[in-house]
């Protein structure tokens, strides 16, 4: 999952290869995403207009936006962040920006300056869905479990029919209550209206309606290209990940998270997060 809305940003301005794995289940993969001659002929478009002397300011504000995004996409984040800096300095009043500069600071541990920039994100627009989820990572991260669940349930109320907004909520409400997580998950898959979504079967595996050899074989269902794919990997293996480690199983753990990296969907929340576990992970290991 994306960690901003991409309608917003826009209206601002297959290869598969199967191996074997540890686990009873084989491993899919998808091709890693690389930089396409497209998103380096994007930015090298851009920044020409950039150069122009006669740009208006207007123009100016949304290419260099335009730009950021590119670059974030791509996994470029300092020079993202020199762009949305950029333009915070110039105009200190645009949520995405805060949203996109937090979401820098919490995929490297600085939960201090990943809060104040959600926060702020939320004072200029109270309605920035994206930003109530990344504030209850953060809070997660943290342990503040509480008010981790009061964002992530405003992030659940913009769409309870999408299954990774439930499965945040789930995996901060076990951290309150473990069984009572796993009622109130119950509740919310009956109350998706279609089931069929792949990501709904993430879902069901947790609930043990499903093995994890049948959750990836259903992935694949309706795939259309190896971005597509990688995409649902990413996050398909993040939440794996998460599963095995809350069952004490790290290694496993570790693996899955490994799997997620490697499709290189820069811009998800599961490839930042996957991330940050890794790191977690090794720390503990020391």
């Amino acid at each position: 999952m994306r960690h901003f809305n991409l309608m917003r940003i826009i209206s601002f301005s297959l290869a598969i290869i199967l191996m074997s794995g540890c686990s009873n289940s084989q491993t899919l993969l998808a091709v890693p995403e690389q930089v396409s001659y497209d998103d380096e002929l994007r930015i090298a478009q851009i920044s020409q207009q950039l150069s122009q002397k006669d740009i208006d300011t207007v123009t100016r504000i949304q290419l260099i936006f335009q730009r950021g995004i590119v670059y974030d996409s791509l996994g470029f984040k300092a020079f993202a962040q020199s762009d949305f800096s950029y333009l915070m300095e110039f105009n200190p009043e645009i949520p995405d920006i805060y949203n996109f500069m937090g979401t820098y600071a919490l995929r490297e541990g600085d939960f201090d300056n990943a809060l104040m920039a959600f926060n702020t994100t939320l004072e200029l627009d109270p309605t920035y869905a994206y930003a109530y989820l990344n504030r209850a990572i953060t809070l997660y991260r943290t342990g503040h479990y509480k008010s981790a669940e009061r964002d992530a349930y405003q992030f659940y109320q913009y769409d309870v029919n999408e299954p990774i907004r439930i499965l945040w909520l789930y995996l901060i409400d076990k951290e309150i209550d473990n069984e009572a997580a796993q009622n109130k998950l119950q509740k919310r898959y009956d109350l998706i209206n279609d089931k069929t979504i792949y990501s709904s079967d993430l879902i069901a595996f947790y609930l043990g309606k499903i093995n994890e050899s049948k959750l990836m074989q259903n992935l694949q269902q309706g795939v259309e290209s190896n971005r597509q794919l990688a995409e649902r990997l990413c996050e398909a293996y993040f939440y794996l990940g998460k599963y095995y480690q809350s069952k004490g199983n790290n290694e496993r753990a570790k693996m899955l998270f490994k799997y997620a990296l490697a499709n290189n969907i820069y811009n998800f929340v599961e490839h930042q997060q996957a991330l940050y576990e890794m790191k977690l992970l090794e720390e503990n290991e020391k």
